[in-house]
């Protein structure tokens, strides 16, 4: 073969060896085409995920998710990269990371072997467990004492399966967090269980007419939902969170939201991170135990 032709070929496999790692990743591949990166929220999530009083995503999911959005589009060479907010409800938000209508969820969902299946999520940034919110005159502090008791649960959540091991009482569908706490509020239902930062945050809000009561039910990793077909781009989530844990960035981020008043809500709900979300934040890992119900 002729020395310019040689040269020719090899340039081109060197070419096409360099581009598949990119190409190969439909996630990846429609970020770099359409110069748009589609976040998935949540309105009801607080401190996670809820939204000011313009109506604008705030959080400590998406506070997070800003830092690591930045760190993606330096990785990736987009200085003109987009971000579009999506509102999501719990019961939608595996659809639209499948559909491809968002590329991360950030928010309050935990992260378990079940879910897994259908997409894959990012480093563990908080880790909740479900305790039972009651009105403040009930004395009933363990869901055991709950046997005729109507219980509200958000469909599809991992709340509703707690509840569900627990025979004889009454599950009340609701579609949010607020709606479960107003539920117990008015009287409407006995008990709400969810997240314990969610009814944490309602019951300030709610001025002390609930509160969280019991132990923790569960331990549940929550974490960013990202497409499960996309190997790079998880890869870059990946990567990204963990420099932001190993600099610090995660750490001062976590002491806005949770160290410090609420914006919109102007308390504070004084939570350090306990011994697992510490030392997430020391080492971070990909590897995460699924969620457990004790």
């Amino acid at each position: 073969m002729h020395p310019l032709s040689m040269r020719a070929l090899a340039g081109a496999l060197a070419t096409a060896l360099a581009l598949p790692a990119l190409a190969a990743d439909p996630t990846l591949s429609k970020i770099q085409s359409s110069g748009t990166l589609t976040i998935g929220y949540r309105k009801d999530a607080s401190p996670l995920s809820y939204v000011d009083a313009s109506g604008q995503p705030i959080g400590y999911a998406i506070d997070l998710c800003q830092q690591l959005v930045a760190r993606i589009q330096s990785q990736l060479k987009l200085p003109a990269l987009q971000v579009q907010y999506v509102p999501v409800t719990i019961a939608e938000r595996f659809d639209r990371i499948a559909e491809g209508k968002i590329q991360l969820e950030c928010a309050d969902s935990t992260n378990s072997k079940a879910r897994r299946d259908l997409v894959g999520f990012g480093l563990t940034y908080y880790y909740a467990g479900a305790r039972m919110l009651v009105r403040k005159d009930d004395k009933r502090e363990q869901l055991s004492q709950m046997a005729s008791a109507r219980i509200a649960v958000i469909t599809g959540s991992t709340g509703q399966t707690v509840a569900e091991r627990h025979k004889g009482a009454t599950l009340v569908p609701v579609a949010s967090t607020d709606e479960g706490a107003r539920a117990v509020a008015e009287g409407r239902a006995d008990a709400f269980v969810s997240d314990d930062i969610s009814l944490i945050d309602q019951a300030r809000l709610l001025k002390g007419a609930v509160k969280v009561v019991g132990p923790r039910m569960s331990v549940e990793p929550l974490a960013p939902i990202v497409p499960k077909n996309a190997p790079d781009f998880q890869h870059l989530v990946a990567q990204a969170m963990k420099d932001m844990y190993r600099d610090g960035t995660a750490r001062q981020v976590y002491r806005k939201w949770f160290e410090h008043p609420l914006p919109v809500r102007e308390y504070s709900l004084d939570l350090p991170p306990d011994r697992l979300l510490s030392d997430t934040f020391r080492r971070p890992d990909t590897f995460v135990t699924d969620w457990t119900v004790l």
